[in-house]
């Protein structure tokens, strides 16, 4: 059986524990284990109830996710420790490490990633199972049970890895290899990461950044190399047909709409937003970048008000001195090794935390106002957008006032994203600061609902 634990706000802060069950209550499943991973990315957190510490998960007879183990219910408890694992996980390059990922050690597989959209809400990990979540480095100590022909499940959204391990009694250390986030789908050899399909466009490469965290080569340059990426690339022709088509989109976890995509892919009839909405509804995730953001404002009308979308919201280029606002997002920033906080070539860098300047802005964000829907009990749920990053847009009206740059929001079970800048600009090596940031949300929006979401809020 799985074990049947509660939870704290800590689930919607990006992190992974057991027993948060599909309708939000203890499960009593005695099917076998299953494993998602949780947050709420696009709502703001409650404060902390006190001050020595972020909350964490409550996991059942007083146990939390810090202790690395977790305290089992009067008729299961977790296997006795005699062992540690220690490692880190890092993105699928092996050089970025990833916060908040779920590190387990158990006897059984977990259930696989759906090939295609699903709404993710969070069941239990094993009975018997330990587990923990990584530090903002990336690191974690895990105690463990000595003993052959386990399974080592490490997973972060979408991105899921099951290696076959044997523990001996005292320190264990598992390698990066072994212990990090898989760059290919192949269920196979245990590995599964999200469907993604980004439109190709040159102002806005998405596809290089995904490149470069793994899921594909890049060359000397830092530019992909195509025809070896994990993901579908598409020219905007086949980008906007993909929107056309609802069952076409339903095989993709991830849809990437980049700046200018919106040239080459023709109008957005009302076919493509009842589509887009559909699809996000059911759990995908949707990422649109400052000029595609009709794609945005008019298909999500509610969510947020852009700076004369009245008129024309594209704006004149500026750069803004930004201010990183999510705690959990500056934690991870803070503990990047210094190589990834500043790549030279006088590209920004990350050295002023919580102050970061993000090049290359064309839109401007007036508002994110609630967006209220109700859950199942008839109780009123904030589904707005939560922000992520903001700063001073110098193309808006008035000049220097502070607004959202970087947002997300829930609509169903899927997510919507939406930034005011490029997040890549051009080939180059090394990840810029805005690069980093949409790598960490990839991430986060990929994590499941602790609760199950509620139903999108009406459109107008």
């Amino acid at each position: 059986m799985k074990r049947a634990t509660s939870l704290t706000w800590g689930c919607a802060l990006g992190v992974v524990a057991a027993g948060c069950g599909g309708d939000g209550r203890e499960s009593s499943d005695e099917s076998g284990p299953i494993l998602t991973t949780l947050t709420q990315a696009g709502t703001d957190a409650p404060p902390d109830d006190d001050d020595d510490g972020p909350d964490l998960l409550d996991l059942g007879g007083g146990g939390t996710a810090d202790d690395g183990v977790a305290e089992g219910s009067n008729d299961c408890d977790p296997s006795p420790t005699n062992a540690t694992l220690k490692g880190t996980v890092y993105a699928p390059n092996l050089q970025i490490p990833i916060s908040g990922a779920l590190v387990y050690v158990g006897t059984t597989d977990p259930e696989p990633v759906p090939d295609g959209v699903y709404c993710a809400t969070c069941v239990g990990v094993p009975c018997d199972a330990q587990f923990v979540l990584t530090n903002p480095d990336g690191s974690f100590e895990l105690p463990v049970s000595a003993g052959a022909g386990q399974k080592l499940i490490v997973q972060k959204g979408e991105f899921l890895r099951v290696s076959d391990i044997d523990l001996v009694e005292g320190p264990n250390t598992v390698l990066p290899m072994q212990s990090s986030l898989p760059g290919e789908w192949n269920p196979a050899e245990g590995m599964w990461i999200p469907r993604v399909a980004v439109v190709n466009t040159f102002n806005d490469s998405i596809f290089n950044i995904l490149a470069k965290i793994g899921m594909a080569e890049v060359d000397g340059s830092g530019a992909l190399i195509q025809g070896s990426e994990r993901f579908d690339l598409l020219d905007q022709p086949s980008g906007g047909a993909l929107l056309d088509d609802l069952d076409a989109m339903r095989q993709y976890h991830i849809i990437f709409i980049p700046c200018m995509s919106q040239v080459g892919m023709g109008n957005l009839t009302e076919l493509r937003m009842l589509n887009i909405r559909q699809w996000v509804a059911e759990g995908g995730k949707f990422y649109v970048t400052d000029w595609a953001n009709e794609y945005v404002y008019e298909t999500f009308p509610t969510y947020q008000t852009l700076h004369d979308q009245n008129f024309d919201p594209d704006l004149g280029y500026y750069d803004s001195n930004g201010m990183v606002v999510d705690p959990d997002l500056l934690a991870w920033l803070e503990a990047l090794p210094p190589a990834l906080k500043d790549i030279g070539g006088g590209h920004p860098n990350l050295l002023s935390l919580p102050s970061v300047t993000l090049i290359d802005n064309w839109s401007g964000i007036d508002a994110i106002p609630p967006v209220i829907t109700q859950d199942d009990m008839g109780n009123d749920v904030d589904v707005g957008h939560h922000k992520w990053v903001q700063g001073p847009c110098e193309s808006c009206d008035p000049v220097g006032t502070d607004r959202p740059m970087t947002i997300s929001a829930d609509y169903g079970c899927g997510r919507l994203m939406f930034s005011t800048y490029h997040t890549d600009e051009g080939a180059h090596a090394g990840l810029t600061p805005q690069e980093l940031i949409l790598l960490y949300i990839i991430l986060e929006i990929g994590v499941c609902h602790d609760v199950p979401p509620p139903p999108p809020p009406p459109v107008g």
